[in-house]
C-alpha cells in the first residue's frame, strides 16, 4: 500500500479537524522528529484486541508518513519521553480514565502533557492478533465486524482527523497520507461515536470481507475483464503471491483492514427471511422430493444424513394451506405455529440454539435480536382465519412494490409471538422488516419490544420518481409515528448491476453519491440507529456510505473532492467532472421515458449515448494527460479497466444487439378447434424454428426447446416443448419462480404488454404491465387464458396455451393484424443441467420483460 507522495520538511496537522473549541491551548505531541522516533506505544500487560490492533495501525501509518518506527512496548516496561496509550492500561488508570466511563462504541482521543491517549469500550477479549503486513495471508485474530472496539476506533479516527490519512478503497492504490520526515500533532480532545449504531456494508455478502470488491465492481467476479482490474489494483500482491489462493487470502486481509478503518460493524441487528429453514425442520414433503432427486447411492445417503440431523418431524400445519407443491409461505395464524416460533426464540435467548441451529440461513448470533420475516413472497395462507385478516386483493392490483396489503396479517403475528415469548422473557427484543407488501405501518399498535428495520428498496434509484417519495413517505410515517422506536434500514445500491448480470446485458453505472448524500441528512433528520446495505453499488457510493454513516452531517461534496484529489491528484478535476456527468445522466427521470424502457436499451441507447461516452472519452483522456506520479496513473488504469471499458464493452454489445435480427412469422390459420387444443390440427401451425438463445445473449440455448402457433380466428393456439427430464421440473406455488413458461405479448415493442405464464402442472396466471396509468404486474382473471400441461412422458414436457383473440391484447386482435411476443423459458436450478437458473429466449439478445425486441407475428386471415 503505497502512501501519497506529498513531501514536507515538517507536518503539523490536526488544527483544523478540531471538533472542540480551545485547540491552541491543547499541548503539542510529536510523533517522530527528523525521521527518527519522539514517541512510544504502550499497550496494557493484557491488552485487548482492539488496542492490540490500534497501536499496530497506528505505528504501521506513522512508518508511511514518516519513514520511522515507532517502538511499542508492553507494561511495566519503562517508557521515557512521550507516551502514546492505546487501550486501557495502568497508565490510563492513573489519568483517571476507565472503560467504564465509555458508553456503547464511544472512544477517547485526548492530549496529555508528553502523552497522547486512544482510549474506547472494547470487548473484553485478550486474544492475540497476528498483524503481518508483510504476510499478508497469515494476519487472524483481528476483533470482530461487531465487537466494540472503540480504542482501535480512536486509532483510526486519530490517523485521519490528526494525521491526514484517507482510505478510498481497500486495493493497494486506496490509501493516501502525507509525507514528512517530522509529525507533530495538536488538537482539542474528542470524544465521540460514530452516528449510527449499526452500519454494515456487508450486509449481502454474508459478512465475508473477500467479496468486497466484486461488490462494488462492474464486471464480475472471475471474468477475464474483472481480473485484469484486480491485477492492476492489486500489482504488490501478484508479484508476492503467485499461488491464487494465498493472493485470495491477501486480499481478503487488505479488505478487513479497509473496512475496520471505515467504522464498518457496531451494533448487529440484522434481519432477512428468517422462515426457510422450517421447510428442512419440519416439512417431510422437503425430504421425500429430495430423496427423489438424489442422483445415486451416495446423494440419497447424503440426504438421509441430514434429514436425520435436521428434521423434527413433520408439521404440515405450520404451512400455508391453499396451493399445490412446497408451501410459499407459512400459516401465520395458526397457534402451532406460534408456539414453535416462540420456542425457537426462547431457545435463542436461553444460549440454547444459535440462528445456525435454528436453520436460519444467515446464521444470527446473540446480540443480534430474534429476527421475524416472512419468505420473500406475497403468496400468503388462504386458510379461513388468515384470510379473514388480511382480506380480499384491491381491485386493479398493487400500485406500489411497498404497501400496506399484508401489514396487519404480518404484524398480528408478530404480536403474537412477542405476547408469548415475553411470558417467560420479559422485554426481549425481536427485529422485523417492513417489506414489499408489509412496507407500511399496521393499523394498530406493534409490540414496543419490536425494532423494525424499512427497507428502502429503491434508495439506490433516485430516478424513479413514482417509488422513491413513495418509499421516502412510508419511512418518514414509521418513525415519526414511532419515536420511541428503534428504526433501522435495509438499503438496496447496486440493483441495476443485479438486473444487468441476470440480463447477460452491461448496467448503466449507478451513480448516486448527491442522492446518497441527501438520504443520509433524512436519516439523521429522522433519528434512525443504523442500517445494512444490500448493495451500496460503486466505489464512491461506498466510500460516502461509509463516511456518512460515522457522521451524516458531513458535506458530500466536501467528500468527493477529498476522494477525486486524494485519488488523482492534478487529475482530479476531470475525473470529478465525469463522476458528475454520469451521476446526472443516472439519475435524470427525465431520461427515462414513461413509456418503459429497460435493459440493454436503456443503458446504452437512452443513457450511454454515443455522444455522451465520445464527450467522457475527452474527459478521461484529460485526467491522464494531467496525472504526474505513477501512482496516479495507475489508478487512472485502475478506473479505466474496472469502469471505463466495462461502459464502452456495453455500448458495443448493445450496438450488436440493435442489429441482430428478430424473429417473424405468419400465423397460419386451421380449421375452428373451439378453444380445444386437442382439436388443432398441429401440422399445419408455424414453427418457431429450433433456434433459442440465453437470456441476453445470442448464444445458443443449451436446452431443446421448440414451439407451434396457429389460430382459427377466434383463439391462438401456442405449443411449446422441452426436453428435459420431467422428473425434476419444480412446480411453485403461483408459477413464477420455478419452471414456468412465460410469453410476453403486446401491440407494440413497448409498453403496455400482458405476461401469460404457466407451470408444470398447467397453474397458470396472466399479467398486464402498464395498461391502466401505467400499473405493473397487475394480474388478470378475465382473459379467457387456458393451459394443457403434459409431463407424462419422461423425457418431453409439452405444454399448450389457448387465448381468445378476443382478450388476448387490450381491443383484441383479429385475423390480418400484426402483434408481438416472445416466449421465454425460466427453468430452475435442479432443472437445469449447470445447477443454477437458467432463461431461454424465442429471440435473441432478450431477457424477461425486455419488450424492445418481440417478434413479429402476423395473423393470417
Amino acid at each position: 500500500m503505497s502512501p501519497r507522495p506529498f513531501r514536507t520538511a515538517w507536518l503539523l496537522v490536526g488544527l483544523l479537524a478540531c471538533v472542540l473549541p480551545c485547540a491552541a491551548a491543547a499541548p503539542e505531541i510529536t510523533l517522530v522528529r527528523d525521521g527518527q522516533p519522539a514517541a512510544t506505544l504502550v499497550l496494557a500487560e493484557y491488552p485487548t484486541r482492539a488496542a492490540q490492533m490500534g497501536a499496530f495501525e497506528l505505528q504501521h501509518h506513522v512508518k508511511l508518513i514518516t519513514g520511522a518506527t515507532l517502538p511499542l512496548v508492553r507494561e511495566p516496561a519503562p517508557v521515557s519521553g512521550t507516551r502514546i496509550l492505546v487501550g486501557e492500561s495502568r497508565a490510563t488508570h492513573r489519568l483517571g480514565l476507565r472503560p467504564d466511563q465509555f458508553g456503547e462504541q464511544e472512544y477517547l482521543i485526548q492530549f496529555r502533557p508528553g502523552a497522547l491517549v486512544l482510549l474506547g469500550r472494547d470487548k473484553p477479549d485478550y486474544g492475540e492478533v497476528v498483524y503481518d503486513l508483510d504476510n499478508l495471508p497469515a494476519c487472524k485474530g483481528f476483533p470482530g465486524t461487531f465487537d466494540e472496539r472503540g480504542s482501535l476506533d480512536a486509532v483510526y479516527d486519530f490517523l485521519r482527523r490528526y494525521c491526514g490519512v484517507r482510505w478510498l478503497n481497500p486495493t493497494e492504490l486506496g490509501l493516501t497520507c502525507p509525507q514528512s520526515s517530522t509529525l507533530s500533532v495538536r488538537g482539542a480532545d474528542l470524544q465521540r461515536k460514530p452516528f449510527f449504531r449499526y452500519r454494515d456494508m456487508l450486509f449481502n455478502m454474508g459478512q465475508q470481507a473477500g467479496l468486497y470488491d466484486s461488490g462494488v465492481a462492474l464486471w464480475q467476479r472471475g471474468t477475464p475483464e474483472y481480473l485484469a482490474w484486480e491485477r492492476t489494483a492489486y500489482p504488490g500482491l501478484y508479484e508476492r503471491y503467485a499461488n491464487a489462493s494465498q493472493r485470495n487470502l491477501a486480499r481478503t486481509a487488505l479488505a478487513e483492514l479497509f473496512l475496520r478503518r471505515m467504522h464498518n460493524g457496531g451494533a448487529a441487528v440484522l434481519t432477512n427471511h428468517s422462515f426457510y429453514g422450517y421447510y428442512t425442520r419440519f416439512l417431510e414433503a422437503t425430504w421425500q422430493d429430495r430423496l427423489a432427486r438424489a442422483k445415486s447411492d451416495q446423494e440419497r445417503a447424503a440426504v438421509l444424513a441430514n434429514r436425520a440431523r435436521y428434521f423434527e418431524g413433520d408439521h404440515p400445519e405450520y404451512f400455508a394451506q391453499g396451493y399445490e407443491g412446497q408451501p410459499p409461505q407459512l400459516c401465520y395464524t395458526n397457534p402451532a405455529t406460534v408456539r414453535q416460533v416462540v420456542q425457537d426464540a426462547r431457545d435463542y435467548y436461553d444460549d440454547k440454539r444459535t440462528g445456525k441451529q435454528l436453520q436460519i440461513f444467515w446464521e444470527p448470533v446473540l446480540p443480534n435480536p430474534f429476527p421475524l420475516q416472512p419468505m420473500d413472497n406475497a403468496s400468503f395462507c388462504k386458510c379461513p382465519t388468515c384470510r379473514a385478516i388480511y382480506g380480499e386483493p384491491p381491485a386493479g392490483g398493487r400500485e406500489h412494490f411497498q404497501n400496506g396489503r399484508y401489514s396487519d396479517y404480518v404484524f398480528h403475528f408478530i404480536n403474537k409471538v412477542a405476547r408469548e415469548l415475553h411470558q417467560t422473557h420479559p422485554g426481549a427484543p425481536l427485529v422485523a422488516a417492513a417489506y414489499g407488501c408489509y412496507g407500511q405501518r399496521p393499523s394498530f399498535p406493534l409490540d414496543p419490544a419490536v425494532t423494525i428495520e424499512f427497507t428502502f428498496v429503491s434508495s439506490g434509484a433516485p430516478y424513479d420518481q413514482k417509488e422513491y417519495p413513495h418509499e421516502e413517505q412510508l419511512l418518514k410515517e414509521w418513525a415519526l409515528a414511532e419515536r420511541q422506536r428503534p428504526i433501522y434500514l435495509q438499503l438496496f445500491g447496486g440493483m441495476n448491476k443485479e438486473f444487468a448480470h441476470k440480463g447477460r446485458y452491461h448496467a448503466f453505472p449507478g451513480f448516486y453519491g448527491h442522492a446518497l448524500g441527501r438520504q443520509f441528512q433524512l436519516f439523521h433528520q429522522l433519528g434512525l440507529k443504523g442500517m445494512g446495505y444490500l448493495g451500496v453499488g460503486h466505489e464512491v457510493e461506498a466510500y460516502l456510505a461509509f463516511r456518512l454513516m460515522d457522521d451524516p452531517t458531513l458535506d458530500v461534496d466536501q467528500l468527493l473532492n477529498d476522494y477525486f484529489t486524494g485519488l488523482y491528484g492534478p487529475a482530479a478535476a476531470p475525473m470529478r467532472q465525469l463522476y458528475l456527468e454520469i451521476e446526472q445522466t443516472f439519475c435524470d427521470p427525465q431520461l427515462r421515458p414513461q413509456v418503459r424502457v429497460s435493459g440493454a436499451e436503456l443503458a446504452w441507447n437512452r443513457l450511454g449515448t454515443e455522444k455522451r461516452l465520445a464527450r467522457w472519452q475527452r474527459l478521461l483522456d484529460q485526467a491522464q494527460a494531467l496525472a504526474q506520479t505513477e501512482l496516479q496513473k495507475q489508478r487512472l488504469a485502475a478506473w479505466e479497466l474496472g469502469t471505463w471499458n466495462y461502459m464502452t464493452a456495453g455500448r458495443a454489445k448493445y450496438l450488436d444487439r440493435a442489429s441482430a435480427p428478430i424473429p417473424s412469422l405468419t400465423v397460419p390459420r386451421v380449421e375452428a378447434a373451439g378453444g380445444d387444443p386437442a382439436q388443432v390440427a398441429w401440422d399445419q401451425a408455424a414453427s418457431l424454428g429450433d433456434a433459442w438463445y440465453q437470456r441476453g445473449t445470442a448464444d445458443p440455448a443449451q436446452r431443446v426447446l421448440g414451439g407451434r402457433i396457429a389460430h382459427d380466428g377466434q383463439f391462438l393456439y401456442l405449443e411449446l416443448t422441452d426436453k428435459c427430464d420431467t422428473s425434476k421440473l419444480q412446480a411453485a406455488p403461483l408459477v413464477f419462480a420455478y419452471d414456468d413458461w412465460e410469453v410476453f405479448m403486446a401491440q407494440q415493442r413497448s409498453l403496455p404488454y400482458r405476461q401469460y405464464a404457466s407451470g408444470p402442472t398447467g397453474l397458470k396466471v396472466a399479467v398486464s404491465h402498464g395498461e391502466v396509468n401505467f400499473r405493473m404486474n397487475v394480474i388478470m382473471d378475465d382473459t379467457g387464458f387456458e393451459v394443457v400441461s403434459d409431463t407424462s412422458a419422461s423425457d418431453l414436457w409439452v405444454t399448450r396455451m389457448v387465448l381468445p383473440l378476443a382478450t388476448i391484447l387490450p381491443g383484441g386482435v383479429a385475423p390480418g393484424d400484426t402483434m408481438y411476443m416472445n416466449p421465454i423459458r425460466v427453468t430452475s436450478p435442479t432443472a437445469s443441467s449447470t445447477g443454477a437458473e437458467a432463461v431461454d429466449t424465442w429471440v435473441s439478445h432478450c431477457f424477461v420483460h425486455e419488450v424492445d425486441r418481440l417478434g413479429e407475428l402476423k395473423l393470417a386471415r
